[in-house]
């Protein structure tokens, strides 16, 4: 039978769950970056484009960027203990967090879609609970999440249920976007950023609530100690409780229900936790068994540095092309799955060499100086 994870699988574990979960958010991530799908759009969706923009909400949409939370919170549970073990301050916490919205900010400049910059916003408060008993912790946790879900979701599904449904055109993209850098940039810097960073607040009390499961989780090893037989367990009752919200985004794409936009979006959203929650257990569970996934692993431990560069691989090529909103969400498809492949080569390639990413080996040098043992 296997047993828990020794302390050197450990960090193997939370690579491949992270380069699993960086896969998904880019899968959400490119209809907004190729114009398929833009944030303020609603296009309507035929044929095959219907069929992935359906299996997306399915299995992909919220999925992700919920596993990507939880891991950051078990990775700064686990910087705050070597931290407090060391007897040092939170300084040099402070000083990682600050490079990290650093990042963000300069990232944001291009993408609407940046999330390190909500990250480090609302990771700033972690040691504020990092010392806190468990309980308290996931009354924080679960408090913060139900709440946020409530307010920003539910009480606009419930209006929308009683109107009837509700029809919502969407904005078209903007011009600028396929004008080149210059009126692109414009347009940006005039109407976007600013939208994009008071949205961080919005979001925030729900990436926080999973910042404090990631903490919780990670300060007590539950991934690492937990039965195979109780993780299995959990997979199948979040996957089958995920059901009933898979009827309704069904019937939203395919049904009666396409002036539901809230609804399918609260729909989307609890069956995004159930399903990571599923995603995460069985992904343990195969490392367990001796499951190395290392093309995950590989994705995983640059995560940082492959996140960003999708941007560059992706986002800035079309507006310098002027073919923003010129790919159906098929091709998209397509392309996406092409650039995984390839970072997933670039990166076994130069691991073989380095240690850490750039962009990892940055934030590390910004974080330590010149400590290059810590």
């Amino acid at each position: 039978m296997a047993g828990p994870i020794q302390p050197n699988e450990r960090i193997i574990l939370y690579d491949i769950i992270r380069g699993f979960a960086l896969c998904g958010i880019f899968l959400v991530n490119i209809p907004s970056m190729l114009g398929s799908d833009w944030i303020f759009g609603r296009p309507v969706y035929e044929g095959s484009d219907l069929l992935i923009r359906t299996l997306f909400d399915l299995f992909v949409q919220t999925k992700f960027y919920t596993i990507f939370s939880f891991l950051f919170g078990i990775g700064f549970s686990i910087f705050l203990e070597r931290t407090y073990a060391r007897g040092e301050s939170v300084s040099r916490y402070i000083r990682r967090i600050a490079i990290l919205f650093l990042f963000g900010i300069i990232h944001l400049t291009i993408w609407s879609g940046d999330i390190l910059h909500t990250y480090a916003m609302w990771g700033l408060l972690l040691p504020l609970f990092y010392k806190q008993r468990n309980r308290s912790l996931l009354a924080w946790a679960w408090g913060l999440l139900i709440g946020s879900v409530f307010l920003l979701y539910v009480t606009s599904a419930l209006d929308e249920w009683r109107m009837g449904g509700t029809y919502y055109p969407g904005w078209p993209f903007p011009e600028a976007f396929n004008q080149g850098f210059g009126p692109w940039l414009d347009y940006r810097l005039t109407y976007e950023i600013f939208n994009a960073f008071s949205n961080s607040f919005l979001v925030g009390f729900e990436i926080l609530s999973l910042f404090l499961f990631g903490l919780y989780i990670g300060r007590e090893r539950k991934l690492l100690t937990w039965s195979i037989e109780g993780l299995a367990r959990t997979a199948i009752i979040c996957s089958l409780s995920a059901l009933p919200f898979f009827a309704i985004i069904i019937w939203h794409h395919y049904g009666n229900g396409y002036n539901y936009v809230w609804v399918n979006l609260l729909a989307v959203l609890i069956s995004g936790k159930l399903l990571a929650t599923t995603y995460i257990c069985l992904f343990t569970i195969a490392v367990r068994k001796g499951w190395t996934f290392k093309p995950l692993q590989a994705l995983g431990r640059m995560a940082l540095t492959n996140y960003l560069t999708q941007t560059f691989f992706v986002f800035l090529p079309v507006i310098a092309l002027g073919a923003y909103g010129r790919l159906s969400l098929t091709e998209g498809l397509f392309l996406s799955v092409s650039i995984l492949l390839l970072q997933a080569l670039l990166s076994m390639w130069w691991l073989r060499n380095h240690r850490y990413g750039p962009f990892e080996k940055l934030w590390r040098f910004g974080t330590y100086g010149v400590q290059k043992n810590k």
